[in-house]
């Protein structure tokens, strides 16, 4: 008895020991992902510091260029062609978002059209099952009902030797009309269930339409690298997206306010440009036949069969007959113009 008893004492603290060893282990995992927690927010915050000493580093050498009104007069100019790559990067931004819901939308009612065309006619078969079950159901209570009719007209001695076999025809019409009626209901059932079936939503987009997507994003860059093309605005814009105002120089005050004025006269050309999709869908048909693509998968083309970009649209196999209409050297997927890659699909 005190043997047991020590036992169970032992088995006790045993338990108690393994618990606390557990709860131990779980309090050092636990601390230990409270550090890294800790490295990590102060990893963070010196980041954060370190970003917030450039721009106060960056505001105090913009307020010292500043002070000089040629380098303001440049800064004006750097400011305004960031402005420029913006508003064409939004443009393309707001095209590709535009066109790829339009294109989820038709082929999502595509698909749509084609399953509800489909349930049309598995229902009109039902309708059809339904309408035969009815019209044999309908016979046989006609049936049934003139059995009785005759039964209850008819004699003793006539009803004698045909009693076992009105009873068993009476039996075999009851039993088919429970039949049918089971029938019937299942049938419905069915037909309720597939009325009330969910459409899918899709699965994404086919490799054609993306290809398409893509060709129009490509002609609208395009579009903009040439609409931006006077006074080499969008080369420029280009280069002040990747370069520090102080290392940006466009010339004397004059120089500096025709740039501020062409570019204020080409924005405000742009958006009032009411045939814009038209000049896009126009360019896209011309440049498809150079597209190519490194695989039968792969729905953005390879870079180098665009290298040129065509300054008119109107007759691209007509021979050049002056130097402004020769096409422009900018291949904007592989110079990756207005930030175009993070939206092909």
């Amino acid at each position: 008895m005190l043997a047991a008893t020590e036992n169970r004492e032992s088995e006790g603290q045993d338990d108690q020991l393994l618990r606390l060893y557990w709860n131990r282990a779980a309090v050092k995992k636990e601390l230990a992902g409270l550090r890294n927690e800790r490295h990590d927010l102060l990893d963070r915050l010196k980041q954060q510091e370190g970003a917030v000493v450039r721009a106060q580093e960056q505001l105090e050498a913009l307020e010292r260029l500043l002070t000089n009104p040629l380098a303001a007069a440049n800064a004006m100019v750097y400011f305004q062609l960031r402005h420029v790559w913006r508003i064409a990067s939004q443009k393309l931004q707001q095209f590709a978002t535009e066109l790829r819901l339009q294109q989820e939308k038709r082929e999502r009612d595509q698909l749509h059209g084609k399953i509800l065309a489909k349930r049309e006619r598995r229902l009109k078969a039902i309708t059809e099952k339904i309408a035969s079950i009815n019209s044999t159901r309908a016979e046989m209570l006609a049936e049934l009902k003139e059995l009785e009719s005759s039964w209850d007209g008819s004699n003793v001695v006539i009803q004698l030797f045909r009693r076992r076999n009105m009873r068993k025809r009476r039996q075999d019409l009851s039993e088919g009309l429970a039949s049918a009626q089971r029938q019937l209901e299942e049938i419905e059932y069915l037909g309720e269930k597939i009325a009330h079936e969910a459409l899918p939503e899709g699965s994404g987009l086919t490799l054609e339409t993306r290809r398409a997507i893509n060709r129009a994003l490509i002609a609208l860059a395009q579009h903009l690298v040439v609409h931006f093309s006077d006074h080499n605005l969008s080369s420029l814009a280009k280069t002040a997206v990747n370069k520090p105002v102080s290392d940006m120089k466009f010339g004397d005050r004059r120089d500096c306010d025709r740039i501020v004025e062409k570019i204020r006269e080409r924005i405000e050309d742009l958006n009032s440009q009411k045939d814009l999709a038209a000049r896009v869908k126009a360019r896209a048909d011309m440049i498809r036949p150079q597209l190519e693509y490194r695989s039968d998968s792969d729905s953005v083309p390879a870079p180098n069969c665009i290298a040129d970009i065509a300054m008119s649209i109107s007759s691209p196999d007509a021979p050049t007959r002056r130097a402004a209409d020769a096409p422009m050297r900018v291949n904007v997927l592989e110079q990756e113009y207005w930030h175009i890659y993070s939206m092909l699909v």
